[in-house]
């Protein structure tokens, strides 16, 4: 079990603390919040610090959590984690102040129906991972910090990952040719360094729809896909995508298979 309270409990406190059994990571768990300040933890909408508080969950009362997401990084009472556990009523706490009987997640992970996204290229096809969230090559910053990068070669069709609106189409700097699709409440998909799009800013498109292809412009060592979950009106890093095909986990090297269109 999780000991040692460290000193950075208050930056999320409002905080908390649970305590589960340690069950098989398939099932809801049932768990009791434990926090040593007996404040309350808060609730939030995505799994990371900006999301907006939804919520919050009394010292010592008893709260299902129903699966996990990887997120923002929290200094908790067991070391530093990006586990971030989903409620059944919807939002997010972090593990970083639950004592779970595990530094590794005790529910299984948040895929299939409570996942938004799908990955954005074609069924069937698979890309390798050769850039994870939060990789200190560049995925370290206020812009990159959630997202992923594919080995996908020039010229591959990259499809809209969620039903929306192209919010941003064009060249984005660094970024290179970008795509920006809006879902709602500030929240876009970004898809980054394109050879081309075949989209225009307003157009609505469809999960699976594609939008352009993959290419090598703006800051690359070569072609591929940088995609991530951004605040639409800053371009800030929001969450990781969190996708029907592999959840919030993107081990570097894995090449999760899409199920996309």
């Amino acid at each position: 079990m999780r000991r040692g309270v460290r000193a950075g409990l208050a930056l999320l406190l409002t905080g908390l603390g649970v305590m589960v059994s340690a069950t098989a990571a398939h099932a809801d768990a049932v768990v009791t919040v434990s926090v040593p300040s007996g404040l309350p933890l808060q609730v939030r909408a995505e799994p990371n610090l900006r999301a907006a508080v939804i919520g919050s969950l009394a010292n010592r009362s008893r709260v299902t959590i129903s699966c996990y997401g990887h997120g923002d990084v929290v200094a908790g009472i067991g070391g530093n984690t990006t586990i971030w556990n989903r409620l059944p009523a919807g939002g997010w706490v972090t593990d970083g102040f639950l004592e779970t009987g595990s530094n590794s997640p005790v529910v299984g992970p948040c895929t299939g129906g409570s996942a938004p996204f799908k990955l954005p290229f074609p069924a069937g096809s698979a890309y390798r991972v050769t850039q994870t969230p939060g990789e200190g090559y560049s995925h370290n910053d206020d812009y990159n910090r959630h997202a992923v990068d594919f080995g996908t070669p020039t010229g591959t069709p990259i499809l809209a990952s969620a039903a929306g609106t192209i919010r941003f189409e064009g060249w984005n700097g660094a970024g290179g040719i970008m795509a920006l699709v809006d879902h709602g409440g500030n929240r876009c998909s970004q898809y980054a360094h394109l050879s081309a799009t075949i989209i225009n800013n307003g157009d609505r498109v469809s999960q699976g729809q594609r939008i352009g292809t993959s290419g090598a412009t703006g800051n690359v060592t070569g072609p591929h896909l940088h995609w991530n979950i951004v605040n639409c009106d800053s371009q800030r890093s929001r969450e990781i995508p969190n996708s029907v095909e592999a959840g919030t986990r993107y081990p570097t090297g894995s090449a999760p298979v899409s199920r996309n269109g």
